[in-house]
């Protein structure tokens, strides 16, 4: 998608990010030492492997593997803060 149509009208606009932290700031556990190093390990290794295979071939028993529900897609609300073809144009 281009972001930008020569003769279309812009508003300028802002978008503030607050409370963001680095992905290896975990809160601590007083009782569990090596279990965020774990998580982390082992989430790399799943994303790794799911990139290489090009699906979500690995993932956890609790995922189930059929998948008997699906969202109805027609019937969500619209996603004007995430997608640039959803945005409302008013003229």
């Amino acid at each position: 998608d281009r972001l930008f149509s020569k003769g279309s009208q812009y508003k300028k606009a802002g978008v503030i990010l607050s409370g963001l932290v680095p992905d290896a700031t975990i809160q601590g556990n007083l009782f569990i030492e090596e279990t965020a190093n774990n998580k982390r390990k082992l989430m790399s290794m799943l994303d790794n492997v799911n990139f290489a295979m090009r699906g979500n071939m690995v993932k956890f028993a609790s995922v189930g593997i059929n998948k008997d529900w699906k969202m109805r897609q027609e019937l969500r609300s619209p996603r004007y803060t995430s997608r640039w073809n959803e945005i409302k144009i008013v003229k």
